[in-house]
C-alpha cells in the first residue's frame, strides 16, 4: 500500500451499539476538529496519552498532528455524524522507528474521547493500523501505556495478536508481534 493510497483511505465500521464509525486518513483540514475534540478530553483521558498534563496545542502542534507522510507516520481518526454534524471522537498513529533492512517496528498509541469509550472504537482502528502497517512492511509495533491505563492494556490484549508486556513501575512497554494472522 503507498502513501498515496494510505492517505485516502476510508472504512465504516458498525460499533457494538449499532452506531456507524468512518474510520479515515487524517487531512491538514482536521486541526480544527482534532483541538475541538482534545478540548474536550478529560485530564486523565489526555494525561493517559500524552503522559503530558499540557492542554493548549499551539499551530505548530496541530500541523504535526494532522500534516503526516504516510510512510513514517500514519495517523488515522474516526469519526462520528453527531448532532448532524461530523464529528472526531478518536484517534490513533503510528510512527515508524527503525531503518529499512531491519526488523521493520512503530511506536502505535490511540486516543479515544471520553463520552465514546468502550464502543470499540480504538479496537477499530487498531485493526486498520494494522492492515496499513502489515502493506507497508512492519512487523512489530511497540506501545508505552500508563499501568493505570487497563482500557489501553486490555484492547492490546484482546486483539488476537501475540502481545508481551513488561510493566515497570512507572509504564506497561507493550509488544505486538503483527507477523502472525
Amino acid at each position: 500500500m503507498d502513501s498515496k493510497n494510505i492517505s485516502n483511505y476510508s472504512v465504516t465500521e458498525t460499533l457494538r451499539d449499532g452506531r456507524q464509525v468512518t474510520i479515515r486518513a487524517i487531512r491538514p483540514d482536521d486541526k480544527g476538529h482534532i483541538a475541538q475534540a482534545l478540548k474536550e478530553l478529560s485530564s486523565e483521558s489526555f494525561y493517559r496519552r500524552l503522559f503530558s498534563p499540557k492542554r493548549d496545542l499551539t499551530e505548530a502542534d496541530l500541523k504535526q498532528l494532522t500534516e503526516v507522510d504516510f510512510v513514517n507516520i500514519v495517523a488515522l481518526v474516526a469519526e462520528m455524524r453527531e448532532e448532524e454534524q461530523d464529528r472526531i471522537v478518536g484517534g490513533g498513529r503510528y510512527i515508524r522507528t527503525s531503518e529499512s533492512g531491519d526488523a521493520l517496528k512503530a511506536e502505535v498509541a490511540f486516543l479515544i474521547g471520553d463520552t465514546h469509550q468502550g464502543f470499540g472504537i480504538g479496537s477499530r482502528i487498531f485493526k486498520h493500523l494494522i492492515i496499513i502497517a502489515r502493506a507497508s512492511g512492519i512487523m512489530q509495533f511497540d506501545a508505552e501505556v500508563l499501568p493505570t491505563n487497563d482500557g489501553m492494556i486490555r484492547l492490546f490484549t484482546n486483539s488476537g495478536m501475540p502481545v508481551y508486556k513488561k510493566a515497570t513501575r512507572d509504564v506497561v512497554h507493550v509488544t505486538i508481534d503483527l507477523t502472525e494472522q
